[in-house]
């Protein structure tokens, strides 16, 4: 009884290993893809990441960064955010998400998100970059004094 219920187990932990395998099979696949410009490829395969793993923090961003490269920044944001969720401590994630925000228009919650970024020790040049594109945002949204019309 007890090598059979061994026997079960090992055969599960076999089971697992080869799903996690071909997950990660099927990442690699799509970042190849997303390298040679094959975005349709790319973006069923990433799908298919995270149809069986929805947390899959390397999947969800790299769709975001796809959808960014579509030209389609709203879309992106969910993956972004989805990839913060399952690794906040990834500064590249926090980068590419308010990135993400100030191409949707989002200056005001890329500001927010960019400071509660800082606080929590994201910085860099590429953090000082982002702040200096939002600030240039921001004051071109304000209207203009209109003094001697």
């Amino acid at each position: 009884m007890t090598a059979s219920l061994s026997s079960q187990s090992e055969s599960a932990l076999n089971a697992g290993q080869a799903y996690q395998q071909a997950l990660q099979l099927t990442l690699r696949k799509a970042m190849s893809c997303h390298e040679a410009n094959q975005l349709p490829d790319a973006e069923q395969l990433y799908q298919a990441v995270l149809q069986a793993q929805p947390e899959h923090a390397e999947a969800n961003h790299n769709l975001g960064v796809l959808k960014l490269e579509m030209l389609q920044a709203e879309a992106s944001l969910p993956y972004f955010e989805a990839a913060l969720a399952a690794m906040p401590e990834s500064q590249r994630y926090w980068l590419s998400y308010i990135n993400a925000l100030i191409l949707a228009g989002q200056n005001e919650l890329a500001q927010r998100t960019l400071a509660f970024g800082r606080e929590h020790g994201l910085d860099g040049d590429a953090v000082e970059v982002l702040t200096k594109i939002i600030e240039a945002n921001l004051m071109a949204m304000r209207p203009s004094d209109a003094h001697g019309v």
